[in-house]
Formats: structure tokens, sequence, C-alpha cells
């Protein structure tokens, strides 16, 4: 039997956004932080404050935008919004979030014990750290962080969509906290930076991306994987110098995120890019919708780029001229692509227009006999067929290959001494093929 707290629990996990908000129940006090009083004092040595509003230990630091090297114009809405579609046309209150936890899972058994935020005013960066004391008493922080997403108008974060946000929601779940998701507008930057920049990067994490993109290097810092230690540590000793690191490590991710997003705007923006930039630059504006854009980047790619990615941005120009429905141009494209690199892609297009566009299937089976000779293993078959078909259309009888032709799949060619191994490789249509062959006999 489902009952109605059980309900709300998994509606919420869910995310729905109609949840009810539950009362307070009568006669409840303030939070415990159930700290030793030891630890209590270690946590204010490491700077933190207790909130007695929201209840929770607090670090909070105010940056100028000019010693991080950024400008505010770079994060007005109005330039944000060439990101990501998510971005709202007009909004002034961006946030930025980064959680620290005791595992890289999502499960029950994963607990969010420091929070990173960000967010600007005017010239100025404010960051917050919110630090859980101890487990078991994580509702003060999820109730806090719920309030501090709902009062945004972006929210920003790295690899968010998939750990930082559903981990929250479970938590919210886990600590019985019953109120509504925040419907705040989400840029996750790491599906950006993978269609922007995968291909200069490694691996695309935000650590990667400080490296290779922003030419930044933290010294002394402490890898993401050892926090999780540190708090244990922290729990099982009441010390909490160990987490000095922690806290220092996710205040540099909360900064990163903002570098991170001025570097983004700033490279879609610019005209001159790296030439093995223009590839990702069509591909992200032909997601986006910017089609005619996409085409001056692929364009720019199969000029400037070194290989391989000349001729994907070639590939991808002509496939979307096709998608168009602008065949003329699509084939010039094509005709441009086989002559410079002999793709059988581009021959395979080029014979489609020649049979149905121009109605030629002379010059599609010249072609593709040509193909079939020039063309890698795995596409052959598919010539092999082609030209089984045009040859029928052309002269009315497929035609066995003439010698010297050493592809193993011209033997598969029907007339050809493996003419039953053929019929298997068109499977259902096989039947129709034989009794095809049988009539012209």
């Amino acid at each position: 039997m489902v009952t109605q707290p059980l309900r709300l629990k998994l509606a919420a996990l869910q995310g729905d956004g109609r949840l009810p908000l539950e009362p307070r129940r009568p006669g409840r006090g303030p939070h415990p932080t159930m700290v030793p009083e030891e630890g209590a004092v270690g946590i204010r040595d490491l700077g933190f404050a207790w909130d007695d509003e929201r209840e929770i230990f607090v670090l909070r630091d105010d940056i100028q935008l000019s010693e991080l090297g950024l400008s505010p114009g770079a994060f007005e809405f109005s330039r944000l919004g060439a990101v990501s579609a998510a971005v709202p046309p007009e909004g002034a209150r961006l946030l930025l979030f980064d959680l620290e936890t005791t595992g890289l899972q999502r499960g029950a058994g994963t607990v969010p014990f420091l929070y990173g935020w960000g967010w600007l005013e005017g010239s100025l960066l404010h960051l917050e750290q919110w630090l859980l004391p101890q487990l078991g008493g994580e509702e003060r922080l999820v109730e806090a962080a719920l309030h501090q997403l709902k009062a945004a108008e972006l929210l920003v974060t790295y690899n968010g969509g998939s750990y930082d946000l559903p981990l929250l929601r479970s938590r919210m779940v886990m600590s019985g906290v019953d109120r509504a998701w925040p419907a705040t507008p989400h840029l996750d930057l790491l599906p950006v930076v993978r269609r922007l920049f995968r291909h200069r990067l490694e691996r695309c994490t935000l650590r990667a991306a400080e490296v290779e993109l922003l030419h930044l290097k933290r010294e002394g810092d402490l890898p993401g994987r050892e926090a999780p230690e540190r708090f244990w540590q922290f729990l099982r000793s009441g010390d909490a110098l160990p987490l000095a690191a922690v806290v220092r490590h996710n205040r540099e991710d909360v900064i990163s995120l903002l570098r991170l997003l001025d570097h983004v705007v700033r490279h879609l923006g610019v005209d001159d890019p790296d030439p093995t930039d223009w590839l990702s630059l069509g591909r992200f504006a032909e997601a986006r919708g910017h089609l005619e854009k996409a085409h001056v980047s692929y364009r720019r790619a199969e000029e400037l780029s070194p290989a391989p990615l000349d001729r994907a941005g070639a590939l991808r120009r002509a496939r979307l001229l096709r998608r168009q429905n602008r065949p003329t141009e699509a084939y010039a494209a094509w005709t441009s692509i086989w002559e410079r690199w002999h793709d059988p892609e581009a021959a395979e297009a080029m014979c489609v227009d020649l049979e149905h566009r121009q109605a030629d299937p002379a010059s599609a089976l010249e072609l593709a006999k040509w193909a079939f000779r020039e063309t890698p293993v795995g596409w052959d078959q598919r010539f092999a067929r082609r030209i089984w078909r045009l040859e029928g259309r052309v002269g009315g009888l497929p035609q066995r290959p003439g010698p010297g032709v050493d592809r193993p799949w011209a033997a598969w060619l029907p007339g050809g001494a493996s003419y039953q191994a053929w019929l298997a490789l068109r499977g259902p249509d096989r039947g129709r093929r034989e009794r095809r062959l049988t009539a012209v006999g």
C-alpha cells in the first residue's frame, strides 16, 4: 500500500513541481547542529559562521571580477543566449553551483557535504560555501539549497544535469523535505564543452578544461577524488583541518565555472578561431538551428582545417544541404568531396541524384562501378547491389564483371559464381529478386 507521505516522496524524486509545502510541526525549534564543541570550533577556524536564519554553517567571500580578468558585460543574458536555448532572454540573477560529496555515485549512500555557490552583483562575485557538520542533519541544507535555486533566474553547473541536481533531488526525499522543485533554467557547461572542444581535450573534466582552454593550473590543489576521505576523517576525529583543502578546491571549482562560461561566450563570438575549431562551431550552430551560420563554419572547416576535420566539415555541409532540400547545391558539394577525397558517401549520394533527379541512370552506373573499385571494405557491398540494379535498368540484363577485377565482392554480383551468397545479403528482398531473375531468363 502506497501511503500519502510515500507518494509525495516518490513525486519529489521524479521532479513533480506541484508538491505542497509541508507545514512546520508545532513546537519545532532550532535545528541542533549535533557537532561536538571542538568540531564546531574547528569549523569556525576554517572561516565558517553559523547562520541563525538558515541554521547552517556558511563561509562567505567577495571577489571583484576585475581580479579574475572578467567583465560584468560578458554575463548579460542577451549574450549568454548564444550558449544555450535554456538561457532566458532577460534576467540578472546568474547562480553558479557545485557540490562536494561522499562519493561519485548518486545512490542513497552518497551525501553532499559541501555546497558551493556564486552569483554576480554588478562587478562583484559573491561566494558562499555551506558545510554539513554531521551526517543526518542535512534537512536545513537541502531547504536552503531549494530556496537558493528558486531565487535564481539561471543556474550554471558542470555536469549538474547528470549529477549535482539529481543528487540534490534524492536528498530531498531522504531528508524528508517535501517542497516543489524549482523550475530554474539550467545551463550545464559539460555538454557545451564536449560539443565545442572535445577535439582538443583528452578528457572533458572541469580540470582538463581549466588547463587546456583557460591555461590555468592550480597549485597544491586537492584532487576531487580525495575529498570524500577528508570528510570521513573529519567525522571520525572532529578535526576540521583536513577539510581546508576541500573547501579551497570547491571554491576554485565555482570560480572556474564563471571563467569557463566567459571563455565559451567569447569563443562563440570570435571571427577568426583556431582552424581546428570550425567543425565544432558548425555543429554547435546546426544544433541551435542557426543553419546559415553552420554552412559558413562547415565551409571554413573544409577550406582551413587540417585533416580529417576538413573532410568532416565538407560532409556535414553536404548532408545539411540535402536535408534542406537544396539538391543542386548538395550535388555540387558531393561532387567536390568525391573529386578531392574519393569519399564513398559522396559517390553514393551522387549516384542517387544522377538516377532519380537528373534521370541519368547510365552515368549513375558508370560512377557506381568507379566507386566500387575505389571504396573500402564495407561500402563495396552497397555499390555491388547498386551496380546490379542499374545494369538491369540500363541494359535489361546484369553483366558479370570482366576479368581483372580483384575485389572479392565482385564475385558476389549477380551472374557471378557466388550469386546465392549475394541473394542472402538481400534479406527480405531475395524472393522478389529470384522471381525477377527467373522471369528475365
